[in-house]
C-alpha cells in the first residue's frame, strides 16, 4: 500500500513539473524585451589612446 502511494506521489510531483516547464516555456511573448545599444563616435585622427577629458 505505501509502494502505491510513493508512486503515485512520485508521478503526481513530475507531472506537475512538467506542466509547469511547458507554462513558463510557452509564455515568453509577455516578457519585455530589452534592447542593449552603444554609442560608437567615429573620429578622423585613429589613435590607439584612450583621451580623458576633466572638467
Amino acid at each position: 500500500m505505501r509502494n502505491n502511494i510513493l508512486g503515485g506521489l512520485v508521478i503526481f510531483l513530475v507531472v506537475v513539473t512538467c506542466l509547469l516547464m511547458l507554462d513558463d516555456i510557452s509564455n515568453t511573448q509577455k516578457e519585455p524585451m530589452l534592447e542593449e545599444t552603444a554609442q560608437i563616435e567615429q573620429t578622423e585622427d585613429h589613435t590607439d589612446l584612450a583621451i580623458v577629458e576633466e572638467e
